[in-house]
């Protein structure tokens, strides 16, 4: 006779032969689940809730919660599914019953919280929250990144506050990279008045979302308020290339670009002004726009042929513009002049490029120039590791830097990466692009500058 095969909760039965056992099965029996193995239906309900099935998903766990002894899990996968269709206080019965089954599960106590924390019930949720911290076998970042976001917006007790925060968002960026506590991170920084930090968040968070236009207007402003031109010129660029419709990036651009129109105009209507065209030169320089800047800076040299800082900023537009012969020669020149001794940035500069192109000799000469003028400046740690290396380069223990070829500005090839010249190379990149009469604070060397801003 044909044999019969039962199938039971997805596994195949024997019902047997007609010799032996009993071959009466009922339909009815077939069909009824065993609770032994009701949890294996756990796969398919997270795969129907991933998927976003959620009817099916929720008829599953329906059945299966008359059925099945594992309630927990599906009391929790319900409450998810409330949740996203936008019924929180059922969403909050469903992980309560899920905590009153297993109140040990940190996962529970979040989703709750997270749940509360939807709904505006942020005192509530911190108390949640922070009894989900107490069961945690492993970090969680959303349970620090929430403790310390409600901290800030003082919903904590009395003792707890930006501090608390503070900590709580930074193990949080520790777990993971979680966007949002860089930027609230940021906020407070700005709010304790640490640009410095502030900018570092959002540095951070323009990592893991490169085209944030608001991230980048807003690290433009910060770089802005700490006259870091450049910089705060080439995030806003930025922002309005990605957005050529954001106000508010417009509007900062704009507050640089001013400056520009400004000081063309004043050229404009007095073309024998040293200091329009000196200022111009020094605002297109940090612009990047090096030939407008090497035109606006010949004119002012032939004004003030003796002008030492003119000579340092037209050296550095040529520098830029590929031009290593006659930048030598204008750096040089700039150090030569009576004014010099004003400025000792322009003996650094040309003991930088110096270095840069393989003059080890000069360089080292002008950067002891540099040194004893700076005495009470506090640009001495940069300047004495470059000093340090060059010590060694003047005295044979390391091989000088191959002159670049013409037309060519780069740094001198290396075949071993010895550390003593890579800090020297890190200092060349952070201040060869720097205008020689900007402070190291950024703000502008009035007395040492040649003329005055307008």
């Amino acid at each position: 006779m044909t044999e019969r095969y039962v199938y039971c909760n997805g596994r195949a039965n024997e019902a047997g032969s007609s010799k032996g056992i009993n071959k009466h099965v009922s339909t009815e029996q077939a069909m009824k689940p065993q609770s032994v193995n009701n949890r294996h239906m756990n796969w398919l309900i997270h795969g129907l809730y991933t998927r976003k099935h959620f009817e099916d998903c929720k008829k599953l766990i329906d059945r299966q919660l008359g059925i099945c002894y594992d309630k927990q899990y599906l009391y929790y996968m319900k409450g998810l599914i409330l949740r996203e269709e936008n019924k929180p206080s059922e969403a909050i019965h469903c992980f309560q019953q899920a905590i009153a089954l297993c109140n040990k599960e940190p996962e529970n106590y979040k989703e709750l919280a997270k749940t509360l924390y939807s709904m505006g019930k942020f005192r509530n949720a911190l108390e949640v929250f922070l009894r989900a911290e107490t069961l945690l076998e492993r970090p969680d970042h959303e349970i620090y990144h929430y403790i310390g976001e409600l901290y800030h917006k003082n919903f904590g007790q009395p003792k707890a506050g930006v501090g608390e925060a503070k900590e709580y968002l930074k193990q949080a960026i520790t777990c993971g990279k979680h966007i949002e506590s860089y930027k609230i991170l940021a906020e407070i920084y700005i709010e304790e008045g640490d640009t410095i930090k502030a900018i570092e968040m959002i540095e951070n968070c323009l990592q893991i979302c490169q085209e944030d236009v608001g991230l980048m207007t807003q690290i433009g402003v910060l770089y802005l308020k700490i006259n870091e031109y450049q910089r705060a010129f080439e995030k806003l660029l930025d922002a309005t290339t990605a957005d050529s419709k954001h106000t508010n990036a417009l509007l900062a651009l704009g507050s640089i670009l001013q400056a520009i129109s400004c000081l063309k105009k004043a050229a404009w209507v007095s073309p024998l002004n040293f200091n329009a065209l000196y200022n111009l030169g020094l605002v297109l320089v940090t612009a990047q726009q090096y030939v407008s800047a090497f035109q606006t800076l010949a004119a002012a040299i032939s004004l003030r042929p003796e002008n030492a800082e003119c000579y340092m900023l037209l050296g550095t537009c040529l520098r830029h513009l590929n031009d290593p012969g006659n930048a030598y020669l204008s750096l040089e020149k700039s150090t030569m002049l009576p004014d010099a001794i004003k400025n000792p940035l322009i003996y650094l500069n040309f003991a930088l490029y110096c270095y840069e192109i393989g003059k080890s000799d000069q360089s080292v000469l002008y950067l002891s120039n540099f040194l004893e003028m700076t005495q009470h400046i506090t640009y001495l740690k940069m300047a004495d590791r470059l000093n340090g290396a060059l010590a060694l380069a003047a005295g044979g223990q390391l091989q000088s830097p191959a002159v670049p070829e013409a037309g060519r500005t780069g740094g001198p090839d290396h075949t071993e990466k010895d550390r003593r010249m890579e800090d020297v190379e890190t200092a060349v990149n952070l201040t060869a692009e720097a205008t020689p009469v900007v402070r190291r604070d950024g703000s502008i060397d009035e007395e040492s500058s040649g003329g005055e801003l307008l």
